[in-house]
């Protein structure tokens, strides 16, 4: 999960199993584009590629009726495969989106306002804690609830260095909001915690696993096999580096909500195409709330319930998610109604500043 990046400034690539192009050479695949923005595609990712010296870079968009995949480099160092349109890497932080989708469909089947405190959804213990009264399911879903980013024993709990969450249980996250203090100031301020608690809370109240709840409202209806919370039963795997290390895929409890989620480039496209134009009415009064402004952040940039906007005078709004873990730095965006959306993914930890800056970049241009 990486912590969020605020960026002002603003492929079915090769048969699955074709080797790594060289270094630095752009691979396309996918639908005809018009050639300048293809050809402003090939040197924004070649341009990206050798800003973030990771091991590979893949860019996907939908554009218009099309797919097209952009990749150089290696998505596997050690098999010296590049990136494909299957090819499973851990989204990070984007995993959000998916979760304020899955809580707003659970709490609308059960008519649940989420102006309602998270109180009385939460075990009897916990409940006992009257500071939580004041956080609602809204607040979890705008990082406005004043939970912390991290509870503050989340590295004693999972002293695994490259597996910060694995540890994190339920029973653990419990004992600390039966303790915490929430501090909410009206604004909203990034938390990790608040989209684990929200991950959690879809669970109690539907009585399903998050791994349910995802399938049920996202991965059947949507057409997603290459999306879960873990790589069994696949070959097809994009490694990341941390540092210099290979850096291990992360497992998680208490903290699925926030980032868990494995998925691929042609996966993604699907669910940001199903952003832009939900295929059912419930879809799309879902989909309207998650994308309505509840905070504003400035005149360009506004928090919704999940998504984040960028919003330019006489263009269509932009909404967007970054993630990261210790192998991926990645982004997600769309627009509405046109279908148009870009997925950036590097394999290497901390490089959401390239990879932010190309998806933005990127989606600007094909609104031009």
């Amino acid at each position: 999960m990486k912590i969020l990046v605020l960026v002002s400034v603003y492929l079915i690539f090769c048969l699955c199993g074709c080797k790594g192009q060289e270094q630095g050479e752009v691979v396309v695949s996918g639908s005809k584009l018009p050639a300048l923005l293809d050809s402003f595609l090939i040197n924004e990712t070649k341009a990206a590629f050798n800003k973030a010296k990771a091991p590979g870079i893949l860019l996907a968009v939908s554009y218009n009726t099309g797919r097209n995949y952009y990749t150089t480099g290696f998505a596997n160092t050690e098999t010296k495969m590049a990136f494909d349109s299957s090819m499973l890497f851990e989204i990070g932080s984007i995993t959000k989106t998916f979760t304020a989708y899955i809580l707003m469909n659970v709490l609308s089947e059960r008519n649940i306002s989420d102006s309602s405190s998270i109180i009385n959804y939460l075990p009897d213990s916990v409940k006992q804690n009257r500071a939580l009264r004041k956080i609602s399911f809204l607040k979890l879903l705008n990082h406005s609830s004043g939970l912390p980013r991290l509870p503050d024993d989340i590295f004693i709990v999972s002293p695994n260095s490259l597996q910060p969450y694995e540890n994190y249980k339920k029973e653990n996250l419990f004992a600390y909001l039966k303790r915490c203090i929430p501090e909410p100031d009206s604004t909203s301020h990034y938390s990790n915690l608040g989209f684990g608690v929200a991950g959690v809370l879809a669970e109690l109240i539907s009585g399903k696993s998050y791994m349910q709840l995802l399938k049920e409202y996202i991965i059947d209806p949507f057409g997603m096999a290459n999306t879960g919370t873990a790589l069994s039963q696949h070959n097809n795997i994009a490694n990341g580096v941390f540092g210099n290390t290979k850096a291990e895929y992360w497992k998680m409890d208490a903290f699925a909500g926030a980032g868990v989620l494995k998925s691929a480039a042609a996966d993604i496209l699907i669910y940001l195409e199903r952003m832009s134009n939900p295929q059912s009415v419930n879809s799309r009064h879902i989909v309207d709330k998650l994308t309505t402004p509840t905070i504003t952040l400035s005149p360009q940039m506004k928090i919704c319930r999940g998504w984040h906007t960028i919003e330019d005078p006489g263009k269509p709004v932009i909404y967007w998610h970054n993630g990261g873990t210790y192998g991926f730095s990645t982004f997600a965006a769309f627009t509405k109604n046109d279908n148009k959306s870009v997925v950036v993914v590097i394999n290497a930890f901390n490089k959401n500043g390239v990879s932010d800056a190309l998806g933005i970049s990127i989606i600007k241009k094909m609104l031009q």
